[in-house]
């Protein structure tokens, strides 16, 4: 049978202390570094979470080239603004111009709000016409809002335009009869 060398290496007690006392050491620099990556990790990641550019894109808006692309009826930097804001308000109203002739002139009040859905670009304008009927409006991003009468044909159509809390408009109404009138109407925010 072979014999087998073993060659055992002793250190001396000195250096046997100083092993001792560096492998804590060691391991709780290890775990420090382990530890402070995954901080910095989970900060880095947490501030540039859904991050467009120096924004967060809003309204369902999504990111393309660190810009942010905003979803019909919504615009500014991060989609924040929907084309109907301006519009919400209360409206002192009169209508003018009406063929034929309508003897009613005076003057009523309108309160405009936002639809519930698509709130971005559709609106309702209550009390519509002096009617006490509330009318759904569409609005584009040149602030021009359409009105279209309910599937049958019957009901209002308009369209018109918003600047500097005023809306212009002209609007035709429809009856099941067949008849129909036609007028301007001005809407001035209050």
């Amino acid at each position: 049978m072979a014999q087998t060398n073993k060659v055992y290496l002793t250190l001396p007690p000195t250096q046997k202390k100083l092993n001792n006392i560096l492998k804590p050491i060691r391991q709780i620099f290890i775990f420090s570094l382990i530890t402070a990556g995954v901080f910095f990790c989970m900060i880095y990641s947490s501030c540039n979470k859904n991050k467009c550019g120096g924004t967060t894109c809003q309204n369902s808006g999504t990111c393309t080239g660190n810009v942010c692309v905003c979803p019909q009826g919504y615009s500014g930097i991060s989609c924040q603004t929907g084309w109907s804001d301006a519009f919400v308000g209360t409206y002192l109203c009169k209508r003018s111009s009406c063929n034929p002739g309508i003897m009613d002139t005076s003057a009523w009040q309108s309160v405009i709000t936002k639809a519930t859905t698509n709130g971005g670009f559709t609106i309702n304008i209550s009390n519509f016409n002096h009617s006490n009927v509330t009318e759904a409006a569409y609005i584009d991003s040149f602030s021009n809002l359409t009105i279209s009468p309910a599937a049958g044909g019957t009901g209002i159509h308009a369209s018109g335009n918003y600047s500097s809390g005023k809306i212009t408009l002209t609007f035709t109404t429809y009856s099941s009869g067949g008849s129909s009138y036609t007028c301007n109407m001005t809407m001035v925010k209050q």
